[in-house]
């Protein structure tokens, strides 16, 4: 089950789940630097920017991926915070794109369920793209991520690669059609069935209801 979220709906008990799934995820397992406050991981672009959010959600309505879509409009994260990573810098303003960010799967998912989390976000993105009349996506992802995107089956267009001391990071470009959508559709359905019943008969764990009841 997918949700899309705005700011509009901060009071929804899933702004926390993700943000401290973000936190774990992005900040102490893959160890970027960011700025975490009592367990959430809220940045500039969630409190003063109009974000879209895209929720993955179990049987039981909790969490288990999320990203963030901000407007191509000159104030996304590759304007900014990435745009020393690049040389020639990447220009990507456009009506007609979304810059896609924090993307992860929540750590309460077990491995074997991974991949139908990320090919469920990626094909509703894709979807909610269409209907929003956007026809592009564009992000920084690490090179590591290019198999996770090919096993998916929606690769990106390299734009460019950071400078070395950056580390192995690419600028890409997901481009939006019908038929995109039409087959990640179809690899939702695929990777639904070899997940057997992994999300819906795991154990939930023990903080997983504070998840849901703490506020910013």
């Amino acid at each position: 089950m997918l949700k899309v979220l705005t700011r509009r709906d901060a009071t929804n008990p899933l702004f926390d789940q993700m943000f401290r799934a973000r936190a774990i995820v992005l900040r102490d397992r893959l160890g970027w630097s960011l700025n975490v406050v009592d367990g959430m991981e809220i940045d500039y672009y969630d409190t003063q920017a109009d974000p879209i959010y895209l929720v993955t959600l179990d049987d039981c309505g909790f969490s288990t991926g999320s990203l963030r879509l901000l407007r191509a409009n000159g104030q996304c994260m590759l304007d900014n915070e990435f745009r020393d990573f690049f040389d020639p810098p990447v220009e990507i303003q456009s009506p007609l794109a979304w810059e896609c960010t924090r993307f992860c799967v929540h750590p309460t998912v077990p491995p074997g369920a991974a991949h139908a989390v990320a090919v469920e976000l990626l094909a509703g993105l894709c979807d909610l793209a269409l209907r929003s009349r956007i026809d592009r996506i564009v992000g920084v992802y690490d090179a590591a991520m290019s198999r996770v995107y090919r096993r998916i089956g929606w690769s990106p267009v390299v734009l460019a690669r950071s400078r070395a001391e950056v580390g192995h990071l690419y600028a890409g470009r997901w481009m939006v059609s019908p038929q995109v959508s039409h087959d990640l559709q179809q690899r939702v359905r695929k990777a639904q069935l070899a997940r057997g019943d992994a999300l819906s008969n795991r154990p939930v764990p023990d903080d997983r209801p504070a998840l849901g009841g703490l506020t910013p």
